[in-house]
């Protein structure tokens, strides 16, 4: 009998000189195609023009479409390196309207080199909502290869579906990936890419995977010892938990454990998993950010083993020499702190000191990564629980409202925002206000809109409030949104002590003859319905408050025009001398071009024929507003804060909180009317 040498031993003669040549026709074989497709390449890189490009790229089209006329003369090499320059085409946004058929037919092909070919090309150049035969096809294929044996196909088909999405997807497919998730004889790899492909289709598809199902299966994906697999089914916890957290609140003494392990059992994590040292935290964080869905455990040991957890994490994280080591150790850290702040007073008190103490130190060091998370952490230890300890922490904030980076400023601003309170709105809106006029375009608007939520909220007086919101007028009037006039218009209507001050500060702010737009709708709206409780004072009579706002007329914006129209004819009414005055206006717009002002200008100027009586009706001042309706503003920043991608944490849907979370006070009213636009006239 003769050994594996001994045969390697006889046939050398024969089969070195036979490998050699095989090897020297192969390597000048896969040469030649390659330098086809670099040439190609090459010659769009080295375009002199747009025009140029188009030319080559047409020629090269052509030509492929010729060779895929004939496919039987096409090989496996030939058939893929067309259909990459077929891709490549498609990436320079030119449209293939063929050879989806030949990336089909790649795609079910059982040779791996050709079917990630074909999956490229198919997941680039089908969209989802094409339909038809087509995507027929590309179900079909996907469906094999999720059914099959092979890890690579398995793979491949699903990076494909979260690449696609949509419904066809969704709808035909998401069993089988489910299927692969929980198999038992599944590799790890795909395990992984089949949680976060189920992650991808709920996102854009919630209805194929239904929630009271999957907090059993996801238990026992919560004790599969693979950390890839384990991190990548956090993924898919977390998507699915925002969105219905009170079906996995059972899952929360598996997350306690895993943390246990990673956290004080360090020695259990495999090398692999191990950055700078630190057990795979990212998948720490994840497990962090779970815990914030829900409240504080009341099992005795599951309280004690997280408390060993927080307390590890909280006292033996340092500052490290490496940038990525103290990323990463940070990230966990103040993960820890999110979840003793969300847990608030059911936390552990020791442990709430030190994280405060933390945040105090972390909002004044040096490195913005750490100031923006420190100043986002205790904007929020500020909502749950009161800003009384963070007071202290006032001008160190107002240093971080004029960092260089912005994203820090914006942290600071919302901290600033939290942070104001009866005691010190007046001093944080006046020192808001001051660095308004040299902010960033980028912040301007926000500012805008928490110095009027503030100076609302904390008015100390109304006189207060107005004149606040006269000066982010004058600063920054392209900022104003309708929102903030018409709450302050709202404000003024609904208190008359304040009505003859909001009438004297505006006549005297359109006085200056470059007064901003929103000066002029806010000052034609409050002098139109209490300009007469000034007119009796010297310069301010009525013909004084037509020929101050006709002074502004020309230079307006139609919105505005039609809106001054209806305050000219307020004071028509009012005051006899200001009829012959008005009438011209109207009738030099009764052909306008704006259809708004033409309508009008026709309107107002019939509107005398009809009597005295209807005049009056029409003309009557506007009446109080609803008290009890929630502020445009409040309600707007509200809509800012949930625009997120998956649930907040933070903020959360009423409906779906857990059984154990306590809410706090009925839903608020819908927003009342705003102001009419014409000032009260129909």
């Amino acid at each position: 009998r003769l050994g594996a040498c001994d045969l390697r031993r006889r046939r050398r003669p024969t089969s070195v000189k036979t490998a050699c040549a095989r090897a020297a026709h192969r390597s000048e074989t896969m040469a030649t195609q390659a330098r086809g497709l670099h040439n190609f390449i090459s010659d769009i890189r080295n375009a002199s023009s747009k025009e140029a490009e188009s030319k080559r790229v047409e020629k090269e089209l052509a030509n492929i479409r010729l060779k895929f006329n004939s496919p039987e003369k096409l090989n496996s090499y030939h058939r893929k390196k067309y259909v990459w320059k077929l891709v490549y085409i498609f990436v320079l946004g030119y449209e293939v309207d063929f050879g989806h058929t030949e990336a089909i037919s790649l795609m079910s092909s059982s040779k791996f080199s050709e079917k990630n070919v074909g999956y490229v090309a198919i997941a680039l150049m089908i969209h989802p909502g094409d339909g038809g035969d087509m995507m027929t096809l590309v179900i079909n294929s996907i469906k094999n290869d999720l059914l099959s044996i092979s890890d690579g196909a398995q793979a491949l088909a699903l990076a494909c579906i979260a690449n696609m999405g949509g419904n066809d997807l969704a709808g035909a497919l998401a069993s089988d990936v489910q299927r692969l998730l929980v198999g038992p004889d599944t590799h790890p790899a795909v395990k992984k890419k089949a949680a976060l492909t189920l992650l991808r289709l709920f996102r854009t598809n919630p209805e194929c995977m239904v929630h009271n199902e999957w907090a059993d299966r996801l238990s026992a994906l919560l004790t599969h010892p693979h950390l890839g697999v384990l991190t990548s089914s956090l993924s898919l916890l977390l998507g699915l938990a925002s969105r219905s957290p009170a079906d996995y609140e059972g899952l929360v003494p598996y997350i306690i454990t895993n943390m246990h392990r990673l956290v004080i059992n360090k020695a259990n994590c495999r090398i692999d998993y191990l950055y700078y040292n630190t057990p795979s935290p990212w998948l720490q964080v994840k497990l962090l950010k779970f815990l914030q869905y829900f409240p504080a455990p009341t099992d005795p040991t599951q309280v004690e083993r997280l408390n060993e957890v927080l307390q590890k994490i909280i006292t033996k994280t340092d500052a490290s020499e490496s940038v990525n080591k103290s990323n990463a150790d940070h990230a966990v850290l103040f993960e820890s702190v999110n979840l003793i702040v969300h847990q608030g007073q059911e936390s552990d008190s020791k442990l709430r000191h030190q994280a405060l103490t933390l945040l105090g130190r972390f909002i004044s060091v040096r490195e913005p990564n750490i100031r923006y998370i420190g100043l986002q952490t205790m904007a929020r230890l500020a909502q749950l629980e009161g800003n009384d300890a963070i007071k202290k922490h006032e001008q160190t904030v107002m240093v971080s409202l004029k960092d260089a980076d912005i994203s820090v400023r914006r942290r600071a601003l919302d901290l600033l925002f939290v942070m104001c309170d009866t005691d010190n709105s007046v001093g944080i809106v006046s020192e808001l206000i001051d660095y308004l006029a040299t902010a960033d375009v980028a912040i301007k608007e926000e500012m805008v809109l928490k110095i009027a939520i503030v100076a609302e909220k904390y008015a100390v007086d109304l006189t207060w409030y107005l004149e606040t919101i006269l000066k982010l007028i004058t600063l920054a009037g392209d900022f104003i949104s309708d929102d903030i006039w018409h709450r302050m218009v709202q404000i003024v209507t609904n208190n008359k002590d304040l009505q003859p001050v909001a009438a004297e500060k505006l006549f005297v702010a359109l006085e200056s003859a470059r007064a901003h737009e929103a000066t002029v709708k806010v000052g034609a709206y409050v002098l139109g319905e209490f300009g007469y409780l000034i007119a009796e004072d010297a310069g301010r009579s009525g013909e004084d408050q037509f020929q101050l706002l006709m002074s502004h007329f020309n230079t307006s914006t139609v919105p505005t025009q039609y809106q001054m129209m209806t305050t000219f004819m307020k004071l028509a009414n009012l005051y006899e001398e200001c009829r012959p005055l008005a009438a011209p206006v109207f009738e030099k717009y009764r052909t306008a071009a704006e259809l708004e002002v033409q309508q009008r200008a026709n309107e107002y100027s019939v509107l005398p024929s009809l009597g005295d009586e209807m005049m009056e009706d029409v003309l009557r001042e506007m009446p109080a507003y609803a008290t009890d309706k929630k502020s445009a503003l409040e309600q707007r920043l509200l809509d800012q804060q949930n625009s997120t991608h998956d649930g907040n944490a933070w903020v959360m849907d009423k409906d779906n909180l857990p059984s154990q979370v306590a809410v706090d006070g009925e839903d608020e009213a819908a927003e009342g009317d705003y102001p009419p636009v014409g000032g009260g006239a129909t």
